[in-house]
């Protein structure tokens, strides 16, 4: 069945993660997202394991992104504050996570009190387009694989710059299409994984960049990462097949949590055929918001 959209995906997303967090900290740790290999390496060969990989990722959009050490930044996507964690120790800034998943915020206060950067990494269970914080409230607006959930792109991009001091940074990085027109097997690739990850739709790179300029940031740039992250996608690295142990398993869980759930384990081949084939991406954006006017 799939998951609504529109109106309800918000639940939808809510649900999901409620349900697979522990899946993704068993599996991939802190870091619910993609890793990041140089060319050429191959995890668990000449190349990091997962959990060094997912921590890379985080530095390489810190760094495209050129996020101030000591910037208050809002986390849009926060899922259990891996990333955050970062940015509130090793960068020491002070941190406002949101996120759609009451379990994943509160996974992430705990992790934070853990770490000892509890005073500075902070998380709600907000809308990312609704979050009321007032205007210029922050010098960072990260989003780290999250703007794939929120259908109203341009009202993001909107509200991320009504957020921003002026003279703000802009992070993002985000699975996407290929630009251009897609033939119906693609399409069809494309509404599969839509409907497991609980998405509305994906934007390519160059369309962010547009709603990105469009919103009234400038400095604006993109960089592709496909080749960099699609490692994250072997069964290898995903270890997802640890829990493939026979129906018997996969029926319990899905009796147990719906059958929602059991788009966690259909995602791993999906996303890896549309990394090998091409249609589907992955990138960073990055941002400024004019100092002088928009």
């Amino acid at each position: 069945m799939e998951p609504a959209i529109g109106s309800g995906l918000n639940t939808a997303v809510e649900r999901y993660y409620d349900i697979t967090l522990d899946l993704y900290e068993d599996l991939w740790g802190e870091h619910v997202h993609h890793g990041f290999w140089d060319p050429g390496e191959v995890p668990g060969l000449n190349g990091a394991d997962r959990h060094a990989a997912t921590d890379r990722l985080v530095r390489e959009l810190v760094s495209y992104a050129a996020v101030p050490p000591g910037s208050r930044v809002l986390d849009v996507g926060c899922g259990i504050g891996g990333p955050a964690l970062h940015l509130a120790g090793a960068l020491g800034c002070t941190v406002e996570g949101v996120t759609l998943s009451a379990r994943q915020a509160a996974r992430a206060n705990e992790k934070a009190q853990a770490a000892g950067v509890g005073e500075r990494a902070r998380f709600h269970q907000l809308d990312a387009l609704g979050t009321g914080y007032p205007d210029e409230s922050f010098g960072v607006v990260w989003a780290l694989e999250s703007l794939m959930h929120i259908a109203d792109r341009v009202a993001f991009f909107a509200e991320a710059i009504r957020l921003l001091a002026p003279g703000g940074t802009l992070a993002v990085a985000t699975w996407a299409v290929r630009d251009g027109e897609l033939d119906e097997d693609e399409r069809e690739l494309v509404r599969q994984i839509l409907v497991h990850q609980v998405m509305p739709d994906f934007s390519s790179l160059e369309e962010h960049e547009r709603l990105a300029r469009a919103a009234g940031f400038a400095e604006v740039a993109t960089v592709d990462w496909s080749d960099a992250v699609a490692n994250s996608w072997d069964p290898g690295f995903a270890q997802i097949q640890q829990f493939e142990r026979g129906r018997s398993v996969m029926r319990d869980l899905a009796r147990e949590r719906g059958v929602d759930v059991l788009g966690f384990f259909h995602a791993g081949p999906l996303m890896k055929k549309g990394f090998d084939t091409g249609v589907i991406t992955y990138g960073a954006l990055r941002a400024t918001k004019p100092r002088h006017g928009r």
